[in-house]
């Protein structure tokens, strides 16, 4: 089997093994393709190599496993080794600025590699987060040095936690490409059971924006509806559930209140559209979603605060790390922003999250086992991500100094909570008890 590497026919190379990268290159595997394999972060190589891919993507390590004991799976140790395939994968998780757009210098590095070194008729797939209109200056770069090389683009669509099946069969597969056969060439190659819509390189680029844009605005949607609901006194999840009822509503829609967005995802491509709005005279929407989303961000600090007041010495637990519950990765994530904004505060955080990954250094919490042991003598519960281990908890067993909970994601059911002797605060009708909020007149 280990000869199938070197077969050209049937190899493709990836650039990237974040999560992206290393879910693409277990995909491929899937698909019966080799696969080379280069990060330049040597701990990711190494990941790689050892089949133990970084954010604990359910279902990617026992492929690569697979792969790399059927001799089907190589790492790459430099960048030209990657750019020296027919068919190389730019995969990298793009990197952002302090804003959440696009800047990451590894990606316009992998395209002068390959310009530098692919071979004839050699295709680059940019699965890449980037910008609208990036393939025009790459273009310009692959035109400048090999006219005999092609560009596609096909925008992706990985949910943390799914991804594998989202690679593997995607419910819809975008391919951008100037022409048609090379784009569905590409598509054979990488997604043999997709059923393609071919676009030019303006659309999918643009389609991965609004795809991601439009989610984030039914969350921010969704939050904001949810908030005047729980003022008004009635049930935001009641309102939630039949507006997505309407068959003019997509059922599938995030609308349902809980927490703001996080991760680098959402916020990339709304910034994206923001910034090229600003171009053209249209930021205020994109904008207005954005701001929305960090004010809603801040909530649940702030029914902690108005509840206990000054939050120093305060012992808070926290149930959930990562935004996406029952995966590891902390990055972007909006939980760890709150339990930082609390040991600002003075507070003394203890933490429970049996998936999330280590906390990182300068994080002065404490992580406990168990949810009872994070409970226990706590002035308060903060539950950050709707973690399935909440959903079986003796909450009438727990043994905190106060029962008191901020729900900050509506992972909680309020009745059952103050069956249990908790006082709990959220988005739903029960707030007004506890906030003083106006009812409706």
């Amino acid at each position: 089997m280990a000869a199938a590497v070197t077969d050209a026919t049937h190899r493709v190379a990836v650039c990237g093994l974040w999560h992206l990268g290393s879910t693409a290159a277990a995909g491929l595997l899937t698909h019966g393709r080799a696969v080379v394999a280069y990060d330049p972060q040597e701990h990711l190589r190494a990941g790689a190599a050892a089949a133990t891919p970084p954010t604990g993507e359910p279902g990617v390590g026992e492929v690569l496993r697979r792969g790399l004991r059927e001799g089907r799976l190589r790492v790459a140790d430099a960048l030209a080794e990657w750019a020296r395939n027919a068919l190389c994968v730019l995969a990298y998780d793009s990197a952002v600025d302090a804003d959440g757009g696009v800047d990451d210098a590894r990606l316009a590095q992998a395209v002068a590699a390959f310009a530098r070194h692919a071979p004839a008729g050699a295709t680059l797939a940019v699965l890449s987060q980037v910008p609208a209109h990036t393939h025009v200056r790459w273009r310009r770069t692959l035109l400048a040095h090999r006219p005999d090389v092609n560009l596609v683009h096909i925008p992706e669509n990985l949910r943390l936690g799914r991804a594998m099946d989202d690679f593997v069969a995607p419910a819809r597969l975008v391919v951008g490409a100037e022409e048609r056969c090379t784009a569905e060439r590409t598509a054979r190659s990488l997604f043999p059971r997709a059923t393609p819509a071919y676009v030019t390189l303006t659309e999918a680029e643009l389609v991965k924006h609004a795809t991601n844009a439009y989610l984030g605005m039914c969350v921010s949607f969704g939050n904001e509806l949810g908030w005047l609901a729980a003022h008004l006194g009635a049930d935001p999840q009641v309102v939630a559930r039949l507006l997505k009822a309407d068959p003019r509503v997509a059922d599938a829609a995030p609308l349902l209140p809980g927490a703001a967005f996080s991760g680098a995802t959402l916020r990339r491509d709304l910034v994206a559209l923001s910034r090229i709005g600003a171009k053209w005279g249209r930021p205020e929407f994109f904008d207005t979603v954005l701001t929305v989303n960090d004010r809603h961000a801040a909530f649940p600090l702030d029914l902690l605060g108005a509840e206990l007041g000054n939050l120093k010495d305060r012992r808070i637990a926290v149930a959930g790390l990562t935004y996406k519950p029952g995966t590891a990765t902390l990055r972007d994530s909006l939980p760890l922003r709150l339990v930082r904004t609390l040991l600002t505060d003075g507070a003394e955080v203890v933490a429970y999250d049996p998936v999330a990954e280590d906390l990182p250094d300068d994080v002065g919490a404490r992580r406990a086992a168990t949810l009872a042991d994070a409970v226990r003598g706590a002035d308060a519960l903060l539950v950050a991500a709707a973690l399935p281990e909440l959903d079986g908890a003796d909450w009438a067993g727990l043994r905190p100094a106060a029962r008191l909970v901020v729900d900050g994601c509506g992972a909680l059911d309020p009745a059952a909570l103050s069956a249990a002797g908790w006082r709990c605060l959220g988005l739903h009708p029960r707030w007004q008890e506890v906030t003083g909020a106006h009812a409706a007149p």
